[in-house]
């Protein structure tokens, strides 16, 4: 028994030792990710209400106190998604095809059983991984954009009554960016040599706070409510100018083919409150539903500061700067059920939705967003009385979307066309009862 805990610890450190390589959009709009847990995903991501298992740390803390032993769980996500834009003229532009693996890991303790428990959980929830190509025709708008989180999470929940609990957490959310656009060595209208290419990089580690509640109304029944605060992010890193052609150089100042200097951003995880319903009409069957309200209007401008640049250089370097967003809130819903087949054995399915949150004329396919819907299946099977092991799969389907914008205009191209994208999604998770 020792042997294996140590052997399981080991596989949590070393998947969670990958998740800082790894990061894609895939949930509620903008660029959250939604994959935290196998046995919830199956259900459509709908868990707020019930929050039984390990994974509660994440979903809504004040579900901790179900657990009356200490619970392990370790778990990843594997990410494959696919996207083309056609251009008005017929041509036909595909992302380039990548897989992203988003590592988890949640552990609950009970300290005063049916009292006091903590718990902790480390895993990515934010994150975007776009490639459009450095020579294709939306390189003016993006040609590479990756943002990476680690997110680590220490929760606390203490029941007031047998029916009621009330949860907190402190939220780190530890972060870095790496975006790349291409522009035209051109001025007036005249060409000065082939286009170049900006790298932004940057990184930062920031807190955030959850605040949670869960009510037992009777066996059949309960409910969950979470609000999670905004986290702000103050990026500090560099930008670098490459292939700058000596025209352009003697006209903005720049001593060479390559210009690097310090930046910072800011940026904002948004705030939400999402209200999670459990009912367990059978001891075989369990619904869940949940609804999310998430403010994504508080991301409104991509605004760089540069640091040790020549008025001259600065001519250049807030060419688009800052570039618009705006943003707006949008609602997710979900619905999952579960059916217990055997005492050891139970299937899975869920639908979820998630609004789009960036509006037509500040599209940007470094985040190809839009409406979305999920349709999801799973199943959970205890290979022992400790060791239960959780399966999930999700076709995430986006709608279509017609764009015509001049996001990327100002440096030489353009974004214009109808964008596709669908998006497939595995979970396998493991939980462990000590």
């Amino acid at each position: 028994m020792f042997s294996f805990r140590i052997i399981f610890v080991a596989v949590c450190a070393f998947l969670l030792s990958l998740s800082s390589q790894n990061a894609f959009a895939a949930g509620s709009g903008g660029y959250r990710v939604e994959t935290p847990d196998a046995g919830a995903f199956g259900m459509g991501t709908a868990f707020v209400g019930e929050a039984d298992t390990p994974a509660a740390v994440y979903y809504n803390p004040a579900g901790i106190n179900q657990m009356s032993s200490p619970e392990v769980s370790v778990g990843d996500a594997i990410i494959a998604p696919r996207a083309h834009m056609t251009q008005p003229g017929g041509n036909t532009v595909h992302e380039q095809n990548n897989e992203f693996s988003i590592p988890n890991f949640y552990a609950v303790v009970p300290l005063i059983p049916s009292k006091l428990s903590v718990g902790v959980g480390s895993g990515s929830y934010w994150g975007l991984g776009t490639n459009w190509g450095y020579n294709g025709p939306l390189s003016y708008g993006t040609t590479q954009a990756k943002i990476t989180d680690i997110d680590n999470s220490l929760v606390a929940s203490y029941q007031v009554t047998q029916q009621w609990s009330l949860a907190a957490s402190a939220d780190n959310d530890y972060s870095r960016v790496n975006e790349s656009w291409a522009y035209k060595n051109a001025s007036g209208g005249v060409s000065f040599g082939p286009d170049g290419n900006i790298e932004v990089k940057g990184g930062n580690d920031a807190w955030g706070y959850r605040l949670a509640t869960m009510f037992k109304i009777n066996d059949q029944n309960q409910v969950g409510l979470m609000y999670r605060s905004r986290i702000n992010h103050d990026y500090t890193g560099k930008i670098t100018v490459n292939g700058i052609s000596p025209t352009l150089q003697s006209v903005d100042g720049f001593s060479g083919s390559t210009y690097i200097t310090d930046i910072e951003e800011k940026s904002v995880l948004p705030q939400s409150v999402v209200l999670g319903y459990s009912f367990k009409p059978t001891t075989k069957w369990t619904i869940n539903l949940d609804l999310e309200w998430m403010d994504w209007s508080s991301t409104k401008n991509q605004t760089l500061t540069f640091f040790g640049a020549s008025a001259q250089q600065l001519q250049f370097l807030n060419t688009g700067n800052p570039r618009p967003e705006n943003w707006h809130s949008a609602w997710s819903e979900s619905i999952g059920t579960q059916y217990a087949v055997t005492d050891r054995f139970r299937v899975r399915l869920g639908y979820y939705h998630h609004g789009r949150v960036v509006s037509g004329a500040d599209f940007n396919p470094e985040i190809p967003d839009s409406n979305s819907n999920g349709y999801t299946t799973g199943f959970g099977y205890d290979l022992t009385k400790r060791l239960t092991l959780d399966v999930a799969y999700s076709a995430l389907v986006y709608d279509s979307r017609n764009i015509t914008n001049t996001v990327s205009n100002v440096f030489g191209g353009s974004v214009d066309g109808k964008y596709e994208q669908f998006i497939n999604i595995g979970l396998v998770s493991l939980t462990y009862k000590f």
